[in-house]
């Protein structure tokens, strides 16, 4: 039998990831699993690009986060929302000729969530900036809280200009960013309805009949690029970015990110993402032995014991993982606050399994194996904090019995002289 005595309080425990090996067309690239921000493949992610169209991504989850429970707002469509400017002439938000837009109208009335469904799935530049004022007042307070925001959650690689995407030279981002901005949305359950809807109708209102939207992202409409795993999430494409894209796909529980930025050809990058989530998705899981409970001993020392207690685990711990998936994990011991004597089957602590961001992702019992007493010395002073009165009042007896004994054998000494 094998024995493991671990006296330290914790132990690192790397594991080699195996990266994807996908081809990917991409100027910029990444892979993440939604739930726990794994990167299984990049390529140049920290790469500054042009996102286009996906920022509106973070101007529907920032508009969820401000006004989630009130979708059913009725929104008016202001001019200064609709504004278009001429060439580099205008404000950086202001919108632009030809560019993809829900056709709405000055003063027109429409509730916040029909609007949210016109950005996400035909891209509507006119959505973002009229969502954006009524979330904030004005496009340009919008576009600094936005900021504001993604830096507040650690995406620091991001400056927006405007909520739409139209191109702007200082407006950009990285796929990393991007990953995070999309899991972070995906997070509210009305995105997730939003981005994998495939036909919307817009009601009608007071300036418009109503009318059909259609979804965008060929991986969730038929044909050859269809993905029946996809569940989003956005299209986007400029000269100046090419075409860009992110997606999201299930399967059996587990949610993948594909990010991809500066594509050339606007099919490349669906077929990309479904090369990236097929290799993903292929993997099987695998279940590894951190600490079994047939050879692992644990130990540590109390203070005043006879030995070091000694614990055990009541089953082995294992955590599963995907190849692609480094799980980048430390095994930490906390021991409970020992008292003394410590009898055998007693909790004596717990193991942990932990993120480098302290995230506990597994835990299991320490059992003490053997009984555990104290030294005879530690004893006694045990036994007179515990006592302390009795030990005063024996201790006063005895020292008030001994100077009686003296006195008396004086007395009797000086008698006899």
């Amino acid at each position: 039998m094998r024995y493991l005595i671990l006296f330290c309080c914790a132990l690192m425990l790397a594991i080699e990831a195996k990266p994807l090996k996908v081809d990917v067309a991409a100027q910029s690239a990444i892979l993440i699993n939604a739930e726990t921000g794994a990167v299984l493949y990049e390529k140049e992610s920290h790469q500054p690009c042009y996102p286009a169209s996906i920022t509106k991504i973070a101007t529907a989850l920032y508009a969820l986060e401000k006004k989630g429970d009130a979708l059913g707002d009725v929104v008016r469509a202001k001019h200064e929302a609709l504004a278009v400017r001429r060439g580099d002439r205008g404000l950086p938000h202001q919108l632009v000729v030809g560019g993809t837009h829900m056709g709405l109208k000055v003063d027109e009335e429409l509730s916040l969530y029909t609007l949210i469904h016109g950005l996400m799935l035909i891209s509507g530049n006119d959505a973002a900036n009229v969502i954006a004022q009524h979330v904030s007042g004005s496009v340009p307070q919008f576009v600094d809280e936005l900021n504001g925001y993604l830096r507040n959650h650690g995406i620091l690689e991001t400056t927006f200009c405007n909520p739409h995407g139209l191109h702007v030279q200082d407006h950009k981002t990285t796929a990393a960013d991007m990953a995070k901005i999309t899991q972070l949305a995906l997070k509210y359950p009305t995105f997730r309805d939003v981005v994998k809807t495939v036909n919307f109708t817009r009601p009608e209102t007071n300036k418009q009949p109503a009318s059909p939207i259609v979804q965008t992202n060929r991986l969730l409409k038929p044909g050859a690029c269809f993905y029946p795993k996809a569940i989003g999430v956005k299209t986007g494409y400029t000269s100046d970015a090419g075409h860009t894209l992110v997606a999201a796909a299930e399967h059996e529980g587990r949610t993948l990110i594909a990010v991809l930025l500066g594509e050339p050809d606007s099919i490349r990058r669906f077929k990309d993402a479904i090369s990236l989530f097929e290799a993903a998705f292929s993997q099987k899981l695998i279940q590894r032995v951190f600490f079994s409970k047939r050879y692992d001993l644990f130990s540590c020392p109390v203070k005043g014991a006879k030995g070091k207690l000694e614990a055990t685990l009541p089953e082995d711990l294992t955590f599963s993982y995907y190849p692609a998936e480094e799980p980048q994990v430390k095994a930490f011991i906390h021991w409970n606050k020992q008292k003394l004597p410590i009898h055998e089957g007693e909790v004596v602590g717990e193991m942990r399994l932990i993120t480098p961001d302290n995230k506990v992702l597994k835990s299991a019992p320490l059992y003490a194996v053997r009984d555990l007493t104290g030294t005879y010395w530690f004893q006694a002073k045990a036994f007179v904090g515990e006592h302390f009165i009795l030990t005063l009042i024996v201790g006063t007896l005895m020292l008030g019995m001994a100077f009686t004994l003296l006195y008396f054998k004086k007395e009797t000494d000086e008698v006899a002289e």
